[in-house]
């Protein structure tokens, strides 16, 4: 927890009280009026005060964990999550939302407005990083069509915001039979997000246990897929930047990457990363000659038949 005095020593200190102050304002006035905002639109509300942008972002979960509550008691909410498939939920008021009426995919749902939530026919659920990725499924209605049998995908477009990891925290727990897979870039920022899913962020470690989800399985894209590709289908392979090694580096100091650990799996693949000084984006599977989706029905079929071994 971060200390901040008033009256303080420093024109920093008086600034981050300052910062504070203008958070619980905001925060007040959305709560009186009955309106949820965003850290986004704090942001833009005194982008002169806050200066950028994680400013906010800080000091909002700060501000939260040091009160006890979660984000949402505070009238914060970073909604950006997308999901599609084959499912229904049943809203605490007695609403049913059916999810297959809205086949390109709608806003991640509230969890603590859901009292159960109705797979219909579900085989999997496919994370997927990018957002351009989950709408070229979407949009063809991959999860009604994949030849794994029907599915949910769901993106946060990116780093996962507290809603879309709040959501696949409860389809987890109340459908544990159902596989969880992640579908992210082959680069660090990919493995951090699956990362982030699967075991939480530091950032709001007070609350991974309602956020985590231990059993979601990195489904690619690996070195092996890019290895294993011609060379007209590696055009969107890239160089690995300064900035990527030194996150890859730091990744292989954590714990859960390394020998012997549960994730040295994850350390295999960040040294071949580092080997090969490439990465690559989800969009190279679209080259292939079978493209995204012949990848996708391979992968998730044989991920499927692993599980019933």
């Amino acid at each position: 927890m971060r200390a901040i005095r008033f009256p303080s020593k420093t024109p920093q200190e008086a600034w981050k009280f300052t910062v504070l102050l203008r958070i619980l304002e905001l925060s007040h006035e959305a709560l009186v009026m009955g309106v949820v905002t965003t850290k986004r639109d704090m942001y833009y509300r005194d982008p002169e005060l806050f200066l950028k942008q994680a400013v906010v972002d800080r000091y909002v979960d700060d501000l939260a964990y040091t009160l006890g509550v979660e984000r949402d008691a505070l009238n914060v909410a970073a909604a950006k999550g997308l999901v599609a498939g084959s499912f229904t939920t049943k809203r605490k008021d007695s609403s049913v939302v059916d999810y297959c009426s809205e086949p390109q995919g709608i806003l991640v749902p509230n969890a603590k407005e859901i009292q159960s939530i109705q797979l219909i026919d579900v085989n999997w659920v496919l994370v997927i990083e990018k957002e351009a990725t989950f709408r070229t499924l979407a949009s063809k209605q991959y999860w009604q069509t994949c030849f794994a049998g029907k599915g949910i995908i769901i993106t946060a477009k990116g780093y996962p915001d507290i809603r879309t990891r709040q959501f696949l925290h409860l389809l987890s727990t109340s459908h544990p039979h159902i596989p969880i897979f992640c579908l992210v870039d082959f680069d660090p920022n990919g493995m951090g997000i699956m990362s982030t899913y699967k075991y939480g962020s530091m950032a709001l470690s007070h609350q991974n246990q309602n956020l985590a989800v231990p059993s979601i399985r990195w489904l690619g894209i690996r070195g092996s897929d890019i290895l294993q590709m011609k060379d007209c289908e590696v055009t969107g392979r890239l160089k690995l930047t300064d900035r990527d090694r030194r996150i890859a580096t730091r990744m292989l100091d954590k714990e859960i990457f390394q020998d012997g650990a549960r994730e040295e799996g994850w350390r295999r693949e960040l040294q071949i990363m580092l080997m090969l000084n490439c990465k690559a984006e989800i969009q190279i599977l679209s080259s292939r000659d079978d493209g995204l989706e012949g990848w996708l029905d391979e992968k998730l079929l044989e991920a499927l038949n692993e599980g019933r071994q």
